[in-house]
């Protein structure tokens, strides 16, 4: 019984890791953010899964921080003008 709540609270965090990083994963793309928005949208993901997974947050930064970025570089920067461009990361 209790590997079926162990597994039960399991799916239940990766449901909810997948919901937020599905949501800023379509906020980067489709969310016309600044690059200091996306960036700050970033950081408050990392914090959020932190505390979801914080034994896993090496794999989460392998994972989903190269996902953002590519978005990031994909979506926000070339909406961006060359002047407005922040090249540094702010987290």
């Amino acid at each position: 019984m209790d590997s079926v709540i162990h597994n039960s609270s399991e799916d239940r965090l990766l449901a909810d890791l997948t919901r937020l990083v599905d949501r800023t994963s379509e906020q980067l793309q489709w969310g016309n953010l600044t690059v200091w928005e996306a960036y700050e949208r970033i950081r408050q993901t990392r914090a959020q899964a932190e505390a979801l997974i914080p034994d896993q947050m090496e794999l989460y930064q392998r994972i989903y921080e190269a996902r953002f970025q590519r978005l990031l570089e994909q979506f926000v920067l070339p909406s961006q003008s060359q002047g407005q461009c922040n090249r540094h990361k702010p987290y």
